[in-house]
C-alpha cells in the first residue's frame, strides 16, 4: 500500500513527504521508475499534488546523483501566495507546444532541462503544479510525470541535479532539471556536500 509520511515544518509554511510501501520508503530510484510505468503509483502522487494544503506551492526535492538514487525520496511543498493568482503565460515556452501534449528540451542558458505540458485545456491549468494537478487532464498528468521519470533517469549522473518547479520566472508549469538550485526555497535541499 503507497502511502505518504508528512512532516509539517516552519509554521505550516512548508510540508516535507517521504513515500512509503507499506513501512518500507520508497527510493529515489523506485519513485523514479514507477514515474515511468505505474499508472497505480502515478494516480497516488498526483493525487497527493493536488491534495496539497495551499493554492499554490513549490515542489523541492533534494539534489539527486546516481548515487543518491537509492536512498529514500523526499519532496517538499513550500507555499508560494505569490503563484496563486498568476495567469498562464503560454508565449514563452509557444515554440515548443507543436510537439505533443507534453515536451522537454534544454533552456536556453544550456543549464537546465525542462520538462513542459503543453495547452490541451483551458490556459488557467498550467500556471502552476497545484493548478496542473487539480485541473489539468489525468491522462496528460500521467504523460506529464512520465517524462519527467524519462528526463530525470536520462540526465542524473555524477554531478547533482536538481528538480523542481517555481514558477516565478515563467508563468507556465515547467519541470527543472538543474546543474543548480538556481531557484529553490527550501535552504537543505539547497545544500551538496
Amino acid at each position: 500500500m503507497i502511502k505518504a509520511q508528512i512532516e509539517v515544518l516552519q509554521n505550516g509554511r512548508i510540508h516535507h513527504h517521504t513515500l512509503l510501501d507499506g513501512k518500507r520508503p520508497f527510493t529515489t530510484q523506485q519513485v523514479l521508475q514507477n514515474w515511468q510505468s505505474n499508472e497505480t503509483f502515478r494516480s497516488f502522487f498526483i493525487q497527493l499534488l493536488a491534495d496539497a494544503p495551499f493554492d499554490a506551492y513549490f515542489w523541492e526535492t533534494p539534489p539527486l546523483t546516481e548515487e543518491s538514487l537509492e536512498r529514500p525520496f523526499e519532496f517538499v511543498f513550500v507555499h508560494a501566495p505569490q503563484l496563486a493568482h498568476v495567469a498562464a503565460e503560454r508565449r514563452a515556452f509557444a515554440n515548443y507546444f507543436n510537439r505533443g501534449p507534453v515536451v522537454d528540451f534544454s533552456n536556453l542558458g544550456g543549464d537546465a532541462h525542462l520538462v513542459v505540458p503543453c495547452p490541451q485545456t483551458a490556459q488557467d491549468a498550467f500556471a502552476h503544479l497545484a493548478t496542473f494537478s487539480r485541473t489539468a487532464s489525468l491522462n496528460q498528468q500521467h504523460q506529464f510525470w512520465q517524462r519527467v521519470g524519462n528526463c530525470v533517469l536520462d540526465h542524473v549522473g555524477e554531478r547533482p541535479l536538481w528538480l523542481s518547479t517555481s514558477g516565478l520566472g515563467v508563468y507556465w508549469l515547467h519541470v527543472r532539471l538543474d546543474e543548480r538550485p538556481k531557484y529553490y526555497t527550501y535552504q537543505p535541499y539547497r545544500a551538496w556536500p
